[in-house]
This record gives C-alpha cells, sequence and structure tokens, in this order.
C-alpha cells in the first residue's frame, strides 16, 4: 500500500512539468484508492487495483498525446 501511494505520489509534478490533467487525476487517485483498498483488503488486491489504474492512466496518456 505504501508503495503504491509513493509511486501515485511521486506523478504530481509532472502534472505541472507536462500540463497534463491524466497525471494530476491519477496523482490524486492512485494514494487515495490504495489507501482505502489498503485499509479494506489484502495487498494482492491493491496491487491488482494499481496495475489496472496503470493502464487506464497509460491509455489516457496515449489518447492525450495523439490529440496534440
Amino acid at each position: 500500500m505504501v508503495f503504491a501511494m509513493v509511486f501515485g505520489a511521486h506523478l504530481l509534478p509532472f502534472s505541472w512539468l507536462y500540463m497534463s490533467k491524466a497525471y494530476m487525476i491519477f496523482a490524486i487517485a492512485i494514494p487515495v484508492i490504495s489507501l482505502i483498498l489498503g485499509i479494506a483488503v489484502n495487498s494482492t488486491a491493491v496491487a491488482a487495483a494499481v496495475c489496472l489504474m496503470e493502464i487506464c492512466f497509460l491509455s489516457i496518456l496515449i489518447f492525450e498525446v495523439r490529440k496534440l
């Protein structure tokens, strides 16, 4: 849970650097969802959820780049 929260939080400066809303949204969503899942369920579920969020994040970033 802690690793997932740190990973999500480190994305916040990139939202400013790349002027990307996707980075800002996921920099906030990943730590919050990881905290909630880490308290409620086991670490395997947290890891699976973070992997799914990263796939969504990657898809949104690809869409943003193609839009430019």
